[in-house]
């Protein structure tokens, strides 16, 4: 096992430090000495604002933030103090910066969190609370998060954003959930709004929204489902009501027992081909955090219920489009190898043997096949690569005519095949 020595590692030149909506008071007595030592500062205008003018150079942030990196890459060999807000690791500019520079390069110092003085207000254990941000993500992501009794810390994108999630709790059913909405927090201006769900249209209208002083703002929500609210499992084999369709859907049964072999990780990519409906992506998502999807269909009008789907669930931001046809495996990917596929239509020994090119190490492989043609066509690729082969019959109970008896009517038979990718060792 080889030491490593604080006095052996690299001098950092850039300096990140986390800073709160009260300015210089905000900072720790290591921050404000790096923050005084710095010979060029880095920051948005808004909080170049919170700190006193001096001689110094300052570069504000340029959207997008890649254009700013050329003037901070020109001081190297400086000491270069960034500023951001809060923790700059927790959904801040610090995850970007460790794609551009060497940790060695870089010193962090955190501030407090907005998740940190969210559950401080609220008296929440930070543990027990979901935090999710929808600055600069789609707004109906907060759809994916909304279950009874979850307790919520929202990063807002701006004033209209407290607006738009009392909607979808309205939508959702939980008109009666508790907002906290809390503006420039711990800051000079901090102000706190609460409402319930249903009464946040009033509260948060166009003078709400027109406030710049409410743009910078965390919303906390005590979930509370009412009689009519949408309550999801998180198990696999959602209530096939729950997607839009064009009659094409992989049945909840069926989607069950395919997620199960799929096994979604956390940070999985998965591709989703003959995705139709995009069922099995979403029930795939909505098991593995941070994931990323990507659906193949050839008939192009099927990405309208795709699409639909993704937005009910909160999942346009992780769920894409790939196309049409697979891509070529000669051609360089534009989008990343999957960890998991699924094939449940349109099956054929070239998509297979693709398939099986585009599959990272390990990656697991699960096809369909209803028909004797694709079934035929699932035997031969177990005949060619091994893995595992079975038949699954459901049959549900359905009344027998007008006589009052019932009986089970057995739906069409499933023929599934199973592959896993060997580990490169």
């Amino acid at each position: 096992m080889e030491v490593c020595y604080l006095d052996n590692l690299k001098t950092p030149w850039i300096y990140l430090i986390g800073m709160g909506a009260d300015g210089i008071d905000s900072l720790s007595v290591k921050a404000k000495a790096l923050l005084e030592s710095a010979d060029i500062l880095v920051s948005s205008q808004r909080l170049f604002d919170l700190i006193p003018q001096d001689n110094r150079h300052r570069i504000i942030w340029q959207s997008p933030l890649s254009e700013t990196l050329p003037a901070i890459e020109s001081h190297r060999g400086k000491r270069v103090a960034i500023i951001a807000t809060g923790d700059p690791l927790n959904y801040g500019v610090g995850s970007w910066l460790l794609t551009k520079f060497a940790l060695d390069e870089m010193l962090i110092v955190p501030g407090i969190s907005s998740h940190v003085l969210a559950c401080a207000r609220m008296g929440w254990t930070q543990q027990n609370t979901q935090l999710l941000t929808l600055h600069g993500r789609d707004q109906n992501t907060i759809r994916g998060a909304i279950a009874p009794g979850q307790k919520l810390v929202v990063l807002s994108e701006d004033a209209k954003t407290p607006g738009i999630v009392c909607q979808h709790l309205i939508e959702l059913g939980y008109g009666n959930s508790e907002l906290v909405v809390f503006a420039h927090m711990d800051g000079k201006k901090e102000q706190r709004f609460d409402c319930l769900g249903k009464e946040g249209r009033a509260l948060f209208d166009t003078a709400f929204e027109a406030n710049p002083d409410h743009d910078l703002n965390v919303i906390t929500i005590n979930c509370k489902a009412s009689s009519n609210a949408r309550v999801l499992s998180r198990a696999p084999g959602l209530d096939d009501a729950h997607f839009a369709n064009f009659s094409k859907l992989s049945k909840r049964d069926m989607r069950a027992l395919a997620i199960s072999k799929l096994a979604p990780q956390p940070g999985d990519i998965f591709w989703d081909v003959g995705a139709g409906s995009a069922s099995i992506a979403v029930e795939f998502l909505r098991l593995a955090p941070r994931g990323k999807a990507f659906t193949f269909d050839h008939d192009a009008s099927v990405q309208a219920f795709q699409d639909e789907n993704a937005q009910n669930f909160g999942l346009l931001d992780s769920l894409k489009i790939g196309g049409t046809t697979l891509p070529n495996p000669k051609d360089k990917l534009a989008i990343p190898n999957p960890d998991a596929l699924f094939i449940g239509g349109g099956v054929s020994m070239q998509i297979i043997d693709d398939s099986i090119q585009f599959l990272k190490s390990g990656g697991r492989l699960v096809a369909h096949a209803v028909t004797l043609e694709s079934e035929t066509i699932l035997a031969t690729a177990f005949a060619k690569h091994g893995g595992e082969m079975s038949r699954i019959s459901v049959a549900r109970l359905d009344a027998l005519g007008k006589s009052g008896a019932h009986g089970f009517r057995p739906a069409m038979s499933i023929t599934q095949w199973c592959w896993q990718k060997d580990r490169a060792t």
